[in-house]
């Protein structure tokens, strides 16, 4: 096939890290329908608010399904994961156990917060569970970690980490932002206290959307204050799930489109989304592995979700990236909100470019991105 059959006109998406692309067809009924039907879901009793209220929790339990939680109104909704985080994080005694993998979404409400250690992954970016665990003490009260980077794409155990915060009695964060829809998660197997999730990425949904899930025995306190349709008396803003961080009228349009991106995720199956994004990630690495002059983070002893970071050393990545856009290639150079993690694998000087696989990508769109990487390297670096 040559490239304008590979293309078909249409933008070869790289870029499923930062939001996926393109959505499945339902997402895009699901927001007309929401405009045609929708109103505000705070206790109203008619239609408009009924209809909303019942896509709302339609909603809640789909992703308690999707990560075996047992009571759908453990589960808020959010502006985003950042936001959900900020949230958790606000519910934190004692110091802090985090990685140096982590997004600023963790590192500057910690950094604002203080009382926080940084447990260093390896130059390759793979963390040692046993060095985090190791670093717990009488006066950890939270350990906050990704599931997944955003920048290798490597996936940690938290599993174990989970496991050793539920014995020592310390609250267990997950940032899933890379993992949700893309990585089975249960967070009753891995302990997982607070999971804190985007709905834009791999379950599918519009930017604008995320959730928290907060488990039975973890103390809440509002992190926003404001209307919740109940208790209007009562000048303290409720503290119970999923009021306590639901202040102000909910996105129900998002969140419409959240229900049909779950709902396809479900209808698709994690693990086959999970099966299909590997093996383009693995060819990809093949691939790139045999052009001369890129250099390719990646560590093969661990498991990975869609990302995957390279440099080409002599070539900016702004460069490289906007060489490959001209081309119809979309992927993301620079630092990608995690300063340590590109301190930790050596690129703060540079930054790499990312490029993140997704469900909808296709082998053939690989063959031609790495055509395009040739000719970059024949025309600028020689």
């Amino acid at each position: 096939m040559n490239k304008e059959q590979i293309r078909g006109g249409r933008l070869i998406y790289f870029d499923n890290a930062a939001t996926s692309w393109p959505k499945p067809p339902e997402v895009s009924k699901s927001v007309l329908e929401a405009i045609e039907k929708a109103g505000n879901p705070g206790r109203g009793a008619h239609e408009s608010a009924l209809w909303s209220s019942y896509k709302l929790y339609e909603t809640r339990e789909k992703i308690a399904s999707l990560f075996c939680i047992r009571e759908p109104l453990r589960v808020a909704f959010t502006l985003n994961a950042t936001h959900a985080l900020n949230a958790a994080i606000s519910l934190c005694m004692g110091e802090i156990i985090t990685t140096s993998m982590e997004h600023n979404s963790v590192l500057r409400p910690l950094a604002k917060r203080g009382f926080y250690n940084i447990i260093q992954a390896d130059q390759k970016g793979r963390l040692d569970p046993e060095r985090l665990i190791d670093a717990m003490s009488g006066i950890t009260g939270a350990v906050v970690m990704t599931h997944a980077s955003n920048v290798t794409g490597i996936v940690n155990d938290i599993k174990v980490v989970g496991e050793a915060c539920r014995k020592k009695g310390i609250l267990f964060i997950v940032d899933a932002a890379q993992t949700a829809g893309v990585i089975d998660i249960n967070v009753n197997e891995m302990n997982i206290d607070i999971l804190c999730f985007t709905g834009h990425k791999g379950l599918f949904g519009l930017q604008g959307t995320g959730g928290i899930y907060v488990a039975p025995h973890v103390r809440l306190k509002p992190f926003m204050h404001g209307g919740s349709g109940s208790r209007s008396f009562d000048i303290n803003h409720p503290v119970d799930m999923p009021e306590c961080f639901e202040a102000g009228t909910m996105n129900t349009h998002g969140i419409a489109a959240l229900n049909a991106g779950v709902e396809f995720v479900q209808k698709v199956g994690v693990r086959n989304i999970e099966r299909h994004e590997a093996r383009l990630r693995e060819y990809f690495v093949s691939k790139v592995s045999d052009i001369p002059g890129v250099r390719i983070y990646d560590d093969s002893r661990c498991r990975h979700v869609g990302v995957v970071s390279i440099t080409i050393p002599g070539a900016d990545c702004s460069s490289i990236s906007n060489y490959l856009s001209k081309r119809g290639i979309a992927t993301r150079p620079g630092f990608h909100c995690a300063p340590l993690a590109h301190k930790t694998i050596g690129t703060e000087e540079t930054g790499t470019v990312r490029f993140s696989f997704g469900y909808f990508n296709k082998f053939e769109e690989i063959d031609y991105a790495c055509n395009v990487l040739e000719e970059y390297i024949k025309e600028h670096v020689g």
